[in-house]
């Protein structure tokens, strides 16, 4: 029987949003499994230290920039990709960016930039990823969204509602993907820890309650890329599946929870 080493061997990821976070610890976390990686991301110097760091530890990575608002930097990405590195097995749609601020407050502009990283990039990769794998009738891809796609959380609906469309669209494209021979697992996992909320744009903010480490978050997406038939959906923290149900069964009742609770929190502010 092949080992995970050995099967990731033979594959290559494309991993968005990987000069920090999430996408760094992913990118690491394949690397070190044999994956050859590709990363991408906005901010070039900390792209170069990451690709470095892998390289010597004798890993196969290779670094490409791109802004994520701008769709003429999507366009023809994977193609790239490949360029550099031979086919792309695995596509793993992480870059993202949040937004902290009541619905009231939230600026359009602010709203279309959530949607053009958050969303409208991760479409536009994944469309040239169905055609590209989809002539090879192989291929998977993994879209990073968030628990806050399925039940959307007060003081940051501009960021819940892009995870919301992520969601609905990795729901909506998963059977025409499988006509292709691709599978499309949504990962949903809670507040993660780490430098996205000090990046976030509008107020100060810091998630409450349980927050997972980004470890986590890469070990269940190395699951998903190397596991026999990957899951439609994967919970890094499984209890948050038990409030999904809950939602579902009680909308009214954890709708009225959910105001209180944003009451009580904002008048504990100071």
């Amino acid at each position: 029987m092949l080992t995970l080493s050995r099967i990731a061997f033979f594959m290559n990821a494309l991993i968005t949003g990987a000069s920090s976070g999430i996408g760094e610890v992913t990118a690491k976390m394949f690397a070190r499994a044999g994956f050859g990686v590709v990363l991408v991301s906005e901010n070039e110097a900390a792209l170069t230290t990451v690709t470095d760091a892998i390289k010597a530890e004798q890993g196969n990575a290779h670094a490409l920039v791109a802004d994520f608002s701008k769709p003429e930097q999507v366009e023809g990405l994977l193609t790239r990709a490949e360029s550099l590195i031979g086919n792309i097995d695995v596509l793993i749609n992480n870059a993202g960016v949040g937004l902290s601020a009541a619905a009231i407050d939230t600026k359009l502009e602010d709203l279309r930039f959530l949607f053009e990283v958050n969303f409208f990039a991760l479409a536009a990769l994944t469309r040239e990823a169905l055609q590209i794998m989809g002539a090879r009738r192989s291929g998977r891809i993994l879209n990073v969204s968030s628990a806050a796609g399925r039940f959307g959380a007060a003081g940051v609906s501009a960021y819940s509602a892009t995870k919301g469309a992520v969601h609905i669209y990795s729901q909506a494209i998963r059977p025409e993907a499988a006509k292709l021979g691709i599978s499309i697992t949504e990962l949903l996992p809670i507040s993660v820890r780490t430098p996205f909320f000090d990046s976030a744009r509008g107020e100060k903010y810091q998630p409450a309650g349980i927050v997972i480490t980004p470890e986590r978050v890469a070990s269940s997406l190395l699951r998903c890329a190397t596991m026999p038939n990957p899951p439609a959906e994967m919970y890094p923290y499984r209890p948050v599946q038990l409030g999904f149900i809950i939602e579902t069964l009680l909308p009214n009742v954890v709708a009225r929870f959910a105001a209180k609770r944003h009451a009580k929190d904002t008048q504990e502010k100071p």
